[in-house]
């Protein structure tokens, strides 16, 4: 197998939230216990010391401690004392005396336990072979500055008004619709409707009609309307502004302004972080997409496509494509990822679950 390719640091935030696996299976495959091979020492400092043994597993007080530490700091000022420190640890052992009964049962050889432990692995493999590779700050600016001039429409964009119009051919009848139109109430949304029906009783231009004789928005060198109708609904200072009638090769159009869009200008320096982080993901995920295809080429994989039309999908979101709502399919999931409990844990179990603290809730795989 080659040497994987380089990928950037956290190179692994979007695949770990695609393949973050249910945690009980992930605690069991790296438990916060050890063996018990480690004895306790005198040393009042040493974070080896026991504070608890379960069977064959040693919790220490680097476990207790590493476990509290890793809370967001709101959740470890929880800890302080001890008889919360004893209620964590209590969370702990309760976890590990259900791991190992669920050990003893056989649950670590069941296909799906074995398949998120395989999660986890395909996890840790990405965090230490991928990540610190490459960092955001290491895209060349000479892309950055590239990026920026051949896409200046994303970081440069004009004034833009929206209008709606009536198109009438005889001056007369114009004259007469803008004189209705200006008298209409500007009160909010109670003079668009009445403009919408006043274009469908009068306008003579059937498919601005259909629109309600909106014109979408458009800037000042706008090429998609006559120039006068676009000088003219630049001339509108205020929402609900109606022209006179301007005068065009079809006829005469009365504008109501609708809306008015600020355009904006954003320098490289205000950009550039931005753009960074776009040519980063894409670095990420070609030299992600490399490092997968050159360790297929250098796999035995056979595939039996016609075994495919064997495979049943069944009706309803068990059956669905990416799994339950709002889950979305994992790097090596092909089942679009673990199911998961809602919000506080699995039914029935206390907070903190079975020795894991609040944050750290164990989760449901659920069988595709």
């Amino acid at each position: 197998m080659r040497t994987p390719v380089g990928l950037p640091s956290s190179s692994l935030s979007s695949f770990r939230s695609r393949i973050a696996p249910a945690l009980l299976a992930a605690a069991l495959a790296a438990p916060a216990c050890k063996k018990a091979s480690i004895k306790p020492t005198q040393d009042k400092g040493d974070l080896s010391q026991v504070v608890a043994q379960i069977g064959d597993e040693t919790i220490t007080v680097g476990d207790v401690q590493e476990r509290i530490n890793k809370q967001s700091p709101f959740i470890r000022a929880r800890y302080t004392t001890l008889d919360k420190k004893k209620e964590f640890l209590d969370n702990l052992v309760r976890f590990e005396v259900m791991a190992g009964e669920a050990q003893k049962r056989g649950y670590d050889k069941d296909p799906e336990v074995q398949r998120v432990m395989k999660q986890q692995m395909i996890s840790k493999f990405l965090q230490k072979d991928f990540e610190s590779k490459l960092k955001v700050e290491d895209v060349p600016d000479a892309d950055v500055e590239k990026y920026y001039k051949d896409h200046p429409e994303e970081f440069n964009k004009k004034d833009e008004v929206r209008v709606s119009e009536i198109l009438i051919k005889e001056k007369p009848k114009a004259d007469k619709a803008y004189n209705e139109a200006k008298g209409q109430s500007k009160t909010a949304g109670a003079d668009q409707k009445a403009f919408r029906d006043l274009v469908t009783k009068v306008s003579e231009d059937e498919e601005s009609k259909q629109r309600g004789g909106d014109l979408t928005f458009f800037d000042k060198d706008s090429t998609a309307y006559p120039k006068p109708i676009v000088e003219a609904a630049f001339k509108l200072a205020d929402v609900g502004d109606v022209s006179a009638p301007v005068k065009t090769d079809k006829g005469y159009v009365i504008l109501k302004l609708t809306q008015k869009r600020p355009g904006f200008s954003r320098p490289l320096a205000e950009v550039k972080r931005q753009i960074q982080q776009r040519l980063f993901r894409d670095t990420r995920t070609k030299a992600l997409d490399a490092f997968i295809a050159d360790l297929k080429k250098n796999t035995k994989i056979d595939i039996h496509e016609d075994n495919l039309g064997k495979v049943v999908i069944e009706n309803g979101m068990e059956g669905t494509p990416g799994g339950a709502p709002g889950m979305s399919r994992g790097l090596s999931d092909p089942h679009g990822g673990p199911g998961m409990f809602p919000p506080g844990g699995a039914p029935g179990m206390p907070p903190g679950g079975l020795g894991m603290p609040p944050s750290r809730m164990p989760t449901q795989v659920k069988k595709p």
